[in-house]
């Protein structure tokens, strides 16, 4: 049996993860809608635009839409990433179709009262300031910004208090209808409702969707640079928040299931050299994690730590002797063996509840045109060797890639150039 059935209904693709026993059914309705479309003067729209789907539409009003859900013992959500929006939901089982009927009228009948507008732009204006106090989610726009600068794929998904503050409802209204009312979307629905049951309620809700398919962004342009860049955000806090990112490549690249054996390796896991070497041995760190942030034409790959200031050039120093190693003599046997047992573990426990089922066929679909069966990439994993994850360590430790973001007390790009020096070293 295929992970997910996939057909086209009214013009859309469909993924069905029928489960008749499953308690709860979830459902996504997938958009190449997110930030990388934007214009410039378009900001935070795809994020503005995602909170004004719950403010109405021609048939409910906002209270009226959470309750419908709600009401039944469900919930109702949505998110927007560079690359794709998405409205999403979990109900119990037996109220599947009218959970996928909400979801489409959300999509399709929203109205933007102007009153709402300018109610979730002061919304949107607290959560970007929420953002701005949390010192860790500074230094990562940092890092994009360094990245990726003077481009829509480097700038702060939620937009900036002037650019959300800036866009008109006009304006809005005219990015739903481009960008979403006008736009081919993907259904998933995985759980407890018959694929018969969910196929009719497809049909009824995609009647009047748009047709037009996704466009591609616009590509990501990298920094050419021969040496560390840095970027320091002074924040009244006590530690540093420190993050390293380095280009990768993109997510349908087929060294990236080696990229994520390297990330638990060096820092992804406990046991992971880097958690071993700087909280450990050396007490450096009470946390450090990485990770790759991996979109459709290219990618990066970060470290992140929270530490005393003082110990900032000292933590750069191992994360680049670590790095350095793992270049230039890739993991040992023993060492390979866990992180592949890890990621495949955690890959399978990934798996595990009908709303992780969705969104894991929902981003397939959207970003290669097909389910991806878990057994193919369990398969991918196991196939991973020490010479593939020394290929990824090679690539990805060169020092004109590097960038270095920090946001934390009385901090200078002087200070923090000085402090990344090591990673500049070949």
């Amino acid at each position: 049996m295929p992970f997910a059935h996939v057909e086209t209904i009214a013009g859309v693709p469909v993924a069905f993860r029928a489960g008749t026993d499953a308690p709860g059914v979830a459902a996504g309705l997938f958009y190449a809608a997110g930030s990388r479309w934007e214009q410039e003067n378009e900001h935070g729209a795809a994020h503005f635009v995602e909170h004004l789907l719950f403010k109405g539409t021609k048939k409910r009003s906002c209270k009226e839409l959470s309750r419908e859900v709600e009401g039944r013992g469900g919930d109702l959500n949505a998110y927007t990433s560079e690359e794709a929006m998405c409205l999403h939901g979990r109900v119990p089982a037996g109220h599947g179709s009218q959970l996928v009927s909400l979801l489409a009228e959300m999509a399709l009948e929203s109205i933007f009262p102007p009153e709402e507008v300018e109610r979730e732009r002061g919304v949107i204006t607290e959560e970007i300031r929420m953002m701005e106090d949390q010192p860790a989610a500074v230094a990562g726009e940092a890092l994009n910004s360094i990245l990726w600068p003077n481009q829509a794929v480097g700038r702060p998904i939620a937009g900036t208090m002037q650019s959300v503050g800036s866009i008109p409802r006009q304006g809005l209204m005219d990015y739903w209808k481009r960008r979403v009312k006008s736009l081919r979307p993907v259904l998933v629905v995985a759980g407890g409702i018959s694929e018969k049951e969910a196929k009719e309620t497809a049909k009824k809700a995609l009647g009047r969707v748009g047709k037009v398919a996704p466009l591609k962004p616009a590509k990501a342009k990298r920094v050419s640079a021969r040496e560390v860049r840095v970027k320091a955000v002074a924040k009244p806090v006590q530690q540093v928040n420190l993050t390293v990112g380095t280009y990768a490549f993109g997510r349908t690249d087929p060294r990236r299931h080696a990229l994520r054996i390297y990330s638990v390796i060096l820092g992804e896991a406990m046991s992971s050299r880097l958690f071993q070497r700087l909280r450990e041995e050396e007490g450096l760190v009470y946390s450090v994690s990485s990770g790759a942030h991996l979109q459709a034409d290219d990618g990066a790959f970060y470290i992140s730590a929270g530490l005393e200031p003082a110990n900032t050039g000292k933590a750069l120093g191992i994360i680049a002797e670590e790095m350095r190693e793992l270049a230039k003599q890739g993991p040992g046997a023993a060492e390979l063996k866990r992180a592949k047992d890890y990621a495949m573990g955690q890959f399978a426990l990934g798996l595990e509840g009908t709303t992780q089922q969705m969104f894991w066929v929902g981003d397939a679909l959207m970003t290669r045109g097909r389910v991806v069966e878990p057994a193919e990439s369990l398969e991918k994993f196991k196939a991973v060797d020490a010479k593939a994850v020394q290929a990824v360590a090679k690539e990805i430790f060169q020092p004109g890639k590097i960038c270095v973001a920090a946001a934390g007390p009385e901090l200078t790009n002087e200070g923090l150039t000085t402090a990344a020096k090591p990673m500049g070293e070949s």
